[in-house]
């Protein structure tokens, strides 16, 4: 009985064998599509904010402060520093000393985002923010900031269309 269970185990083996080489000889289907597809790259919109940033105040932490946010601003592609009478976000900041007779302490400042459509219009206020500033965390805080003007930027961007 195991003789013949084996004898037609074998014949169906060799039975089987030449559907099997015949499908070891087709090549492996391709996963690509017969025609590549035509190379059109979407068109993305740029999303460049014109900006200007005023300073007012006459500590140096605030100076250092507007400094690099300006810095940041003129390095991300996000923004445009402009001057022009364009459409645009006027980031306003005002600082002082925190303490008069140690200014080299820290500063306060208060920073006001506004929106003009050209220099004949009243200004619309978009945000406003207010804090400390030390000479730690000036460059943390630009960033910051630019990042809120951003979000703004983002927010109110149906006021630049």
């Amino acid at each position: 009985m195991k003789r013949l269970l084996c004898l037609v185990l074998i014949c169906i083996t060799f039975a089987a064998l030449p559907a099997f080489a015949e499908q070891a000889q087709q090549p492996a289907k391709s996963t690509q599509a017969a025609e590549p597809k035509a190379d059109t790259p979407a068109v993305i919109a740029s999303r460049t904010t014109p900006i200007f940033i005023e300073q007012k105040g006459a500590d140096n932490l605030g100076s250092m402060l507007a400094f690099e946010l300006k810095s940041v601003c003129n390095t991300s592609s996000l923004f445009k520093m402009t001057g022009d009478d364009v459409p645009k976000i006027t980031v306003m900041i005002n600082t002082m000393s925190e303490f008069a007779d140690r200014p080299k302490i820290g500063s306060v400042y208060s920073i006001v985002w506004v929106f003009s459509e050209n220099s004949n219009n009243l200004k619309y206020f978009l945000a406003q923010d207010t804090g400390i500033v030390t000479a730690d965390n000036v460059t943390m805080l630009a960033t910051s900031v630019a990042d809120k003007t951003d979000q703004i930027a983002l927010q109110y961007a149906y006021l630049f269309e």
